[in-house]
């Protein structure tokens, strides 16, 4: 279920909540980028902004950056990590991107996370492909991405792994699983 209103995006899963931070939550924005930054309430507010602005811009076929904060529904109050479509990373891309606490993973909540946004990129947003990378010793990512679908094309210069899914093998996807 996807829920969007005034720039503000909600997803729901079975296990998750995948939504757009607000003020309410300058407490675990800053706990969940403290380490190893050292962030500080200032600058959780400035990530906060540059949030709120860019979903604001985000348009079909056109996501600027969507980053949501990734909550278990046992603990809504509690950020447990962050995934996204950032249409700013790569030139003439738009890229997935994910991240669960180390003490949280392999559970299923980045395979649940990378679903999600694939069905609202593809079907909120009209988009034609999306795509995805992980470094070349993360092996749990190199899965993720596969179970939800994505296809390795090609390699980074440092060996790392590039991903894409288009809207035709998005569908055949969901026909096939």
């Amino acid at each position: 279920c996807i829920k969007q209103r005034r720039g503000r995006v909600e997803i729901f899963t079975d296990e998750l909540i995948l939504r757009t931070v607000t003020e309410s939550d300058i407490d675990e924005i800053v706990r969940m980028w403290n380490y190893p930054n050292e962030e500080t309430l200032e600058n959780a507010y400035q990530a906060l902004e540059y949030m709120q602005q860019t979903h604001k811009k985000n348009r079909p076929k056109a996501i600027c950056h969507l980053c949501l904060a990734i909550f278990h529904k046992k603990e809504p109050k509690r950020i447990i990590g962050w995934c996204g479509l950032d249409g700013e990373a790569e030139n003439g891309k738009t890229v997935l991107f994910y991240c669960i606490d180390k003490e949280l993973r392999n559970r299923g909540y980045a395979t649940q996370c990378v679903k999600e946004l694939l069905k609202y990129a593809f079907v909120d947003m009209e988009y034609d492909v999306v795509y995805g990378g992980c470094e070349k010793e993360n092996h749990e990512s190199y899965r993720v991405m596969q179970k939800a679908g994505m296809i390795q094309k090609n390699f980074y210069k440092n060996g790392d792994s590039i991903f894409y899914i288009d809207k035709e093998a998005y569908a055949h996807h969901l026909t096939s699983s």
